[in-house]
């Protein structure tokens, strides 16, 4: 999704923002309204989104969300307004929900982006029902009307606060906004004064691995391939999970900080839910962009790690593209994906053939697909249709599904599930949670998964495992390592 434009002038714009006849319009307008939302966008001088995160930190719900080579990111905190579902009708749930507020919101923007205006920030879990301790609090769907959002496109910063009518004229509003603005202008001057963080010994623990771990993740393989090989299905994702202590709370922003850094080519997130509970990762895998009409997904499946040198590693991506049990795994992900879209589309386009998507630690066969989508369709039926891919579920996906957690026995919760931002316009951009982990005070529990064909080698998928923990893994080690 292309969000760029080009940079304004910030002061000039700023000034004229708040001083400009359409402002004070909207404003006094406001009292002949009947709707008790308020949405007003500004531009507003350059602060990184997940520092304002840092800094404002007495939210207890927070999002971030970051693209590096698409050079987006995107934080908010705080909740004015709650989408909640569950159940298999949570998807047409959260899109009549989202119809109800478009008439109880007034919005103004000064500066007219695609990404001006509010968004609703959260996700979905893998399955219709979130049954965990922890995971029960994040839902089966759950999205956020936040407080304020800062959004940054390259140069263009834009922060969009939500407020609260309550009976109050356009005076009273017209100071509150101009009290929130001031606060965000001071951030600046308060990272130029800022100390470093506190710094302490986290002491990661971690789980190890026991002979039986493994000896049970092949029997679960070995379970799986005797289904396909039965002709239950083709194809199944399965999971595992890794559990990590430490002395201290995990500092959530360090790693999401530490990820991005790590991890340009990855969508990064982070959605915190309260305090004590967060869900962060680093993935690859884009599930849904959509704008215009135009829709943006793309297959990813099929694994294999970098070369030390490159020679290795062109050798080990051609090794991918010729492997035989990778491209068949991938040919379902692309084969379901462009079948589910053909029911929303005019058009649905793709390369025959994958190319390799090389990432700090991993390559993937990669298919960008595009479609154009018909007048009318909302974004959360094409995630409904979609949602899981055979990149995260299996082929044929009703049939493969029903078997995961039997299987597995793992609460996924919201792992490999949709994870991002929609506005009211029906334009938004979703991502699949995978290399991620779900933080609850001084813990965190990592998920990984590898898809199983009928010739997978259970060793082999062990080891892809111990691959798809790296990116949080090291992230909790730069953490151990740097704050000492």
């Amino acid at each position: 999704m292309n969000y760029h434009s080009d940079e304004p002038d910030f002061p000039t714009l700023f000034v004229e923002s708040l001083d400009s006849p359409a402002f004070t319009g909207f404003l006094k307008s406001v009292n002949e309204s009947h709707k008790p939302l308020l949405s007003i966008t500004l531009p507003i001088a350059g602060i990184d989104p997940l520092a304002a995160l840092e800094l404002n930190h007495q939210y207890e719900e927070k999002f971030y969300w970051n693209h590096p080579r698409d050079t987006i990111s995107i934080s908010a905190a705080g909740k004015v307004i709650e989408l909640k579902a569950t159940g298999k009708n949570r998807f047409a749930d959260i899109t009549l929900q989202t119809e109800q507020i478009k008439s109880e919101i007034d919005a103004y923007t000064a500066y007219k982006h695609v990404m001006a205006g509010p968004l609703f920030l959260g996700g979905y879990s893998f399955n219709d029902h979130n049954i965990g301790k922890v995971w029960k609090k994040f839902g089966g769907a759950r999205f956020i009307l936040p407080e304020w959002m800062l959004v940054e496109i390259g140069g263009l910063h834009l922060l969009t606060l939500i407020i609260e009518k309550n009976n109050r004229g356009a005076d009273e509003i017209y100071q509150e906004v101009i009290s929130r603005i001031t606060d965000f202008l001071n951030l600046a001057a308060e990272l130029r004064h800022s100390e470093k963080q506190k710094q302490f010994r986290t002491n990661i623990l971690c789980t190890l691995q026991e002979p039986e771990d493994r000896m049970a993740w092949i029997s679960k393989v070995q379970k799986a391939r005797k289904l396909i090989q039965s002709g239950e299905f083709e194809k199944i994702v399965l999971a595992r999970s890794l559990s990590l202590e430490s002395k201290c709370t995990l500092l959530n922003t360090v790693l999401a900080h530490y990820l991005r850094e790590s991890y340009p080519d990855c969508y990064n997130f982070l959605i915190q839910r309260d305090s004590e509970s967060s869900f962060i990762g680093a993935t690859p895998e884009r599930l849904a962009s959509f704008r215009d009409g135009k829709f943006n997904t793309e297959g990813l499946a099929g694994s294999i790690p970098r070369g030390r040198s490159a020679m290795e590693d062109a050798s080990l991506a051609l090794t991918l593209l010729k492997s035989k049990k990778d491209r068949e795994e991938h040919h379902y992900v692309v084969k379901a994906i462009s079948d589910g879209l053909l029911k929303f589309s005019k058009r649905v386009d793709h390369p025959y053939q994958p190319s390799v998507k090389k990432l700090q630690n991993v390559q993937h066969l990669f298919t960008p697909i595009e479609a154009s989508i018909k007048k009318g369709v909302q974004i959360h039926e094409l995630i409904q249709e979609l949602h899981p891919t055979p990149a995260v579920g299996g082929f044929p996906k009703e049939k493969a599904v029903p078997h995961i957690h039997e299987i597995e026995q793992i609460d996924r919760g919201w792992y490999a599930a949709p994870v991002g931002w929609f506005n009211l316009s029906g334009f938004g951009e979703f991502a699949v949670a995978i290399r991620s982990a779900l933080l609850h005070k001084n813990r965190a529990e990592l998920f990984a998964g590898c898809g199983i064909v009928a010739d997978s080698d259970p060793e082999k998928e062990w080891d892809e495992t111990l691959l798809k923990f790296a990116p949080i893994l090291d992230a909790l080690n730069h953490l151990h390592e740097e704050y000492v």
